[in-house]
């Protein structure tokens, strides 16, 4: 074994995190009297904006306190299966909160419902006074002891019942539950169809309060709903907080309130915030907003906002600058609820609350912004805890370096680092169905292969093969090759060789998420450096601690570190306007490229006998000896595990990028179809060769002519596209386009031989071959290089939240819409569930996917 080389030790830093400098004194959060400005800073800590903001008491007609009107208290409970584990929870909860002695005297009428699957809605009772669900064993105690749980998560079922059964000028508070997606039948016409529904009741004397049950449920959706709808989103920790929500909404019913009250945005306007201390209300909108639920002793202040540019900025010397106040805050808060991310985290940083930007900097998927939200409002309704938070003269600037860009430097020095197995297995989250080795017979019972893989690698520390960045999706994967051997599952010695076939480097692959549409499965890497080099740029970014969780401060070739992924952002800070006119014309012109090179170079594997494959089958190995175990899902039937709870689904977002003509790159032919639509392959006599693939005509022997097409064969953009291409590398049609490309990626050999051939001039096939071989490399390198530069970032912010950046303006369009707008764009039957935005010349596809999952 090679002597570790000796610890040196590295001159102590200072944190690239946040700066230190704090503002004195601190005190409680400062609800700011008049008129105020303040500069929204991006997270870089430039100015992108500036605001004039006008604090205005919330007007309310007066109240006759002898008065006791009607109420209408409307409970809608999500009964999916997922909720099997939380139902008893709920049944005892709501049995209690509409139980209590206090409700006595209360004008209230109380209905519930609850919602599963698409047309799966009930309504259990119905406007029934609060006193006759009190009595002792009354029908309605009956009915919610009957609550279970069904099947999936169809919310505008229970939500557009509910909708129905108010009344007019009768206050209705609507509470809605859910623990999870609102996807069936597709997140898409769920999220039209709630939208919908939201729109109608925001007009109405209604205000709703949602409940998010868990970790699993659609926060942003349930959290937008509340704020159109005058109302509050809880992320529930807990039975209690269902409870003490549920309680709040029905004792305010029983209450004198004052009635609902419209407040307009004045013209010059663009935003305005309700914030309300007493009734825990903070709501935003872009244009006029409905104040529902208060009661006429509660605090009420609106904030609007006047956007201006600089020159009018610094004009108003008057009026007070005042970057950390309550009307920033809620300007962030009122941004969030209304899905603007990124416009609420730069109102964060414009605070100047280096506490919460740390904490939220980065948030994107529907966990960290329920975290936000939460934070945002506690500190709103609780001003006094901005004393406990370290506030800065400036933007607090996160500097440490993006999850995204930690993973490449970690890829560009594969070498020089060993992860450690057990620590990854014990700290990774796995996302997705859970899958068993084996098949079932026709009862259904699992049948486990005889075979089974035993390590052969008794070392913890293990070298990382490669890292695989999703074009997509926002997901990361890291590929661990270990060496394994194949062993009896009944005991017995291991398999050593198949049909003469030796397995002494037979190996496994195990990919590992570390990042899942967003989400991080792999908070930390417990790794080792044989190199002092990746030490040092990991430690310079400050992304290293010692084992025992002090920084690091030295490097020790025998020591283990931990690389720290949580509190990094996971994409960079976007600035300025996002570009993204010719991303996409490169990489369909280098995927065709690349997809015709490979097609010549046909994988080579070992010359076995028929006999020797269908042996090695037996022992589930391919020809290149890779392992295939069969797999089968945890459960016989789906509905039933649906049913149970022990699956559920989730929304995932996947993301395509093209142009006017052309969709995504999943449009393009592969080159061998492409081969056969078009062209006509002719060996050295002038015979045609029947089905010819490129792999084939490598010995320079072969020519090509147009195929004569026949009149049913629909000529699209794609193949007038590939078409010019293809001609180029045939020889047909001398017009530059394929050497351009090659020459621009370096691949020469290859852009010579296209040369030679529109001379008739063909390649050897060994030199063919090569340059074939050199150029397939170094066309996927410039496509990874593309994306990675470019696209990462963009992908990822969308696959973690499902929306665009708040830096491009894009209006979202319908399939229909941009059908309409782009008639050569063909759709597919899931692509017609998009969301499509143009981009300069390109058009970005953002598709809702169901994902299921185990619990």
């Amino acid at each position: 074994m090679a002597k570790a080389k000796a610890a040196t030790t590295v001159k102590p830093k200072k944190t690239t995190a946040l700066p230190k400098t704090q503002l004195a004194p601190s005190g409680a959060l400062v609800r700011p009297e008049g008129r105020t400005k303040f500069t929204l800073y991006n997270l870089l800590g430039e100015p992108k904006a500036y605001y004039v903001v006008d604090r205005n008491e919330l007007e309310r007609p007066p109240v006759d306190p002898k008065a006791k009107s009607l109420a209408h208290s409307i409970i809608v409970v999500d009964r999916s299966g997922s909720m099997s584990g939380a139902m008893s929870d709920l049944r005892d909860t709501l049995l209690k909160m509409l139980t209590l002695d206090e409700y006595t005297q209360f004008n209230l009428v109380v209905t519930l419902i609850s919602y599963s699957g698409e047309g799966d809605v009930t309504c259990h009772f119905q406007r029934v006074p609060i006193k006759d669900i009190m009595k002792s064993g009354s029908k309605q105690q009956a009915e919610i002891k009957k609550l279970s749980a069904t099947m999936l998560t169809c919310i505008s079922g229970g939500l557009r019942l509910a909708n129905s059964l108010v009344k007019p000028g009768e206050l209705t508070a609507i509470t809605l539950h859910t623990d999870g997606y609102a996807n069936d039948p597709s997140s898409t016409s769920e999220a039209a169809a709630l939208q919908s529904i939201v729109d109608g009741i925001k007009d109405q004397d209604v205000f709703v309060n949602t409940i998010a049950y868990s970790d699993y449920s659609d926060f942003r959706l349930l959290s937008k709903i509340a704020n159109t709808a005058s109302g509050s989103c809880l992320k529930a920790g807990s039975t209690a907080a269902v409870y003490d929500t549920l309680y709040s909404s029905t004792k305010l019913l029983g209450s004198n309130l004052v009635p609902p009250v419209q407040v307009p945005l004045p013209k010059g306007y663009t935003f305005q915030v309700f914030v309300s201390h007493a009734a825990g209300r903070v709501n935003g909108a872009a244009g006029a907003m409905k104040v529902c639920g208060i009661k006429p002793e509660f605090d009420g202040v609106v904030y609007q906002y006047r956007q201006v540019d600089a020159k009018e900025y610094q004009a108003l010397k008057d009026v007070p600058e005042v970057q950390t106040s309550e009307a920033v805050f809620a300007f962030a808060k009122g941004q969030l609820a209304e899905g603007n991310l990124n416009t609420a985290k730069y109102a964060l940083g414009s605070s100047f609350d280096a506490t919460m930007v740390d904490l939220h900097s980065k948030a994107l998927t529907n966990n960290q912004c329920a975290a936000f939200a939460g934070d945002l409002e506690d500190l709103i309704l609780h001003p006094e805890k901005l004393e406990q938070h370290s506030v800065l003269s400036e933007v607090p600037i996160n500097k440490r370096m993006p999850f995204v860009t930690v993973i490449r430097l970690l890829e560009d020095h594969l070498g020089d680092w060993l992860v450690n197995l057990p620590h990854l297995q014990e700290n990774y989250v796995r996302r997705g169905l859970k899958r068993l080795q084996g098949t079932r017979d026709d009862a259904g019972k699992l049948v486990e292969p005889w075979l089974k893989t035993e390590s052969a690698d008794a070392e913890e520390y293990a070298r990382v093969s490669s890292f695989d960045v999703n074009r997509n999706a926002a997901t990361l994967n890291m590929l661990i090759s270990r060496r394994v051997q194949l062993v009896p599952r009944a005991g017995g010695k291991p398999v050593t060789q198949v049909a003469g076939v030796l397995l002494d480097d037979l190996r496994t692959f195990n990919n590992y998420t570390l990042v899942g549409d967003g989400e991080l499965n792999v908070d930390k890497l417990k790794v080792k450096f044989s190199s002092k080099k990746c030490f040092e740029a990991l430690w310079k970014a400050d992304m290293l601690e010692n084992d025992d969780g002090t920084p690091a401060t030295k490097y020790d070739a025998s020591a283990a570190y931990i690389v720290r992924f949580d509190n990094l952002p996971l994409v960079p800070a976007f600035a300025g306007d996002i570009k993204l006119d010719g991303t996409f014309e490169q990489l369909r012109d280098l995927k065709i490229l690349a997809s015709l090179v490979s097609a010549h170079l046909k994988e080579d594997s070992a010359d076995f006998t028929a006999e020797q494959v269908e042996e090695l089958k037996k022992h589930f190995l391919s020809k290149s000896l890779f392992l295939n175990f069969p797999t089968t899902n945890p459960y016989t039937d789906l509905k039933q595990a649906l049913q149970e709870g022990s699956v559920d689904t989730r929304t995932s977002y996947k993301i395509d990028l093209g142009n006017r003509e052309i969709l995504n790159l999943s449009k393009l032919h592969s080159a061998n179809k492409f081969l056969e639509r078009m062209y006509e392959v002719l060996d050295g006599t002038g015979k045609q060769l029947d089905k010819a693939k490129f792999e084939d005509v490598l010995d320079g022997t072969c020519t090509y002519r147009h195929k004569q097409l026949s009149a049913k064969l629909k000529v699209t953009k794609v193949d007038d596209l590939m078409k010019t291409l293809f001609d180029d590398f045939l020889g047909l049609k001398a017009n530059g386009s394929t050497v351009k490309i090659l020459e621009s990626v370096g691949a020469k050999d290859l852009a010579a031989i296209v040369k030679d051939r529109a001379k008739d001039k063909q390649p050897t096939r060994k030199v063919f071959v090569e340059a074939l071989t050199d150029a397939k490399k170094k066309l996927e390198a410039k496509q990874e290089s593309l994306f990675r530069e470019t696209l990462t970032g963009l992908v990822f912010y969308i696959g973690a939240t499902g929306v665009l950046p708040d830096e491009i303006e894009a209006k979202a369009q319908t399939a229909d819409q941009i059908s309409a707008k782009y008639p050569d764009l063909a759709l597919s039957k899931d692509e017609k569930e998009g969301t499509f935005f143009e981009v300069g010349k390109s058009i970005l596809t953002v598709y809702a996917k169901t994902e299921y999952f185990s619990r």
